[in-house]
Parts: C-alpha cells; sequence; structure tokens
C-alpha cells in the first residue's frame, strides 16, 4: 500500500516540476517531460503493469488539467510504459545507458504520438519543422533533467523495496 502512495507523491511531485518549475527554464520553448521518466524509471524497475498503471493516472491529469481532448496523453503514456516496462528483465541499477535511451526513445515516441493525434490528425502537417523545433529539443532537455531524477528515483525504490522486506542490504 505504500508504494501506491509513494507513486501517487511520485506523480504529483513530476507534474509540479513539469508544469510549474520548468516552466521558468525553458530552452527553445520546451520543459522536460517528468513524467516520462517516472513512468520509464518505473517500468525499468518493476516492469510493464506498475508502467501501465503510472503512465495512466499521469496522462490522465494532464489530460484533465491541460487537454481539450481527455484521454490522449494517459494513452501514450501507458503504451510508452508498456513497451518500456519489458526493459525490466534486464534491470541492473548500476547500468544508466539502457534508461537514458529508453527515456530519450521514449520522448520521442510520445512527442511522435501526441503530433499524430494533437496537430496531423487536424491537417497541421509541418512535420519537419515539428521535429526540429519541438521533438528533438524536449527529448535532449528530458534526457538532462533524467541524469539528476533518475538517481532520485531508483533511491525511492529502493528504500520501497527495503520497506517491504524484498531487499536486505
Amino acid at each position: 500500500m505504500i508504494r501506491y502512495i509513494v507513486y501517487f507523491a511520485e506523480i504529483i511531485l513530476c507534474y509540479l516540476l513539469q508544469t510549474s518549475v520548468f516552466s521558468y527554464f525553458r530552452v527553445s520553448g520546451v520543459v522536460p517531460d517528468c513524467l516520462l521518466i517516472l513512468i520509464i524509471v518505473i517500468a525499468y524497475t518493476k516492469g510493464p503493469n506498475q508502467a501501465i498503471a503510472t503512465g495512466f493516472f499521469s496522462g490522465l491529469l494532464l489530460d484533465l488539467l491541460f487537454s481539450e481532448t481527455i484521454g490522449v496523453c494517459a494513452l501514450i503514456y501507458m503504451f510508452t510504459g508498456f513497451l518500456a516496462g519489458y526493459s525490466n528483465r534486464v534491470f541492473d541499477p548500476k547500468n544508466i545507458w539502457l534508461p537514458a535511451v529508453m527515456i530519450f526513445s521514449g520522448e520521442l515516441f510520445y512527442s511522435v504520438g501526441y503530433y499524430i493525434t494533437g496537430f496531423f490528425l487536424m491537417g497541421k502537417t509541418s512535420f519537419g519543422s515539428y521535429i526540429v523545433n519541438t521533438i528533438f529539443p524536449r527529448a535532449l532537455y528530458t534526457l538532462i533533467v533524467a541524469v539528476f531524477l533518475y538517481p532520485l528515483f531508483l533511491l525511492i525504490n529502493r528504500l520501497l523495496l527495503r520497506s517491504e522486506g524484498i531487499l536486505d542490504e
């Protein structure tokens, strides 16, 4: 039960970081996707089921507060968590490269999915400029922020495992 309370607190923390704190530190007009970092870390450490649930609630929070269409972010985050969750089989807390690649590619996947559902279906077809001006800067910025957030989320996961009696160190 405590794990789900911690997940809820992490979602709220990431949401606040993403929508308020980092809005003052925009780079090329984009903010990092802290919620995606959380989803990828949960997928990497706990597997696809918990990543799907985290993705759903994270996306639903964004949809309810910022989107005209409810469910788009939730669906894309869920699918991203599902795909990233299969990396759980090779989880190694010392390996930073696999999570970094997953965060970068997860951000690319999310941004392309959001473009398709939010812009392309409405007839806006300037995908090349969207890649250059939004997708890559956002993916790089998210990756840079992940360097700092990833160890924090791993530490929280380790403490949760200890409190559950799963990890004895």
